[in-house]
């Protein structure tokens, strides 16, 4: 696993990049209006038929999965939680 900081604008908006493994990443975007998290792959792809021709080995990101929320959202969402454990 890595953890890339790709942009940090302010102190309160940055976004972070997570490679779980398998060609996933985690792409954490916080800014003043919230959290969002989204999960993209890495599909490996060749030139043949492209528009624009891919160099061998390389992929295309491919969205899986989106959440988020505003921050006071997420925090209720934790201690409901761990009111329930």
């Amino acid at each position: 696993m890595s953890i890339t900081y790709t942009e940090t604008k302010s102190d309160t908006d940055s976004r972070t990049e997570i490679d779980i493994g398998d060609g996933l990443m985690l792409n954490i975007n916080i800014s003043g209006e919230g959290i969002i998290m989204e999960v993209v792959a890495d599909l490996p792809v060749h030139d043949q038929g492209a528009v624009v021709p891919i160099p061998k080995g390389e992929g295309v990101r491919t969205h899986l999965g989106t959440i988020g929320g505003p921050v006071d959202e997420w925090a209720s969402w934790i201690l409901e939680r761990e009111d329930s454990e």
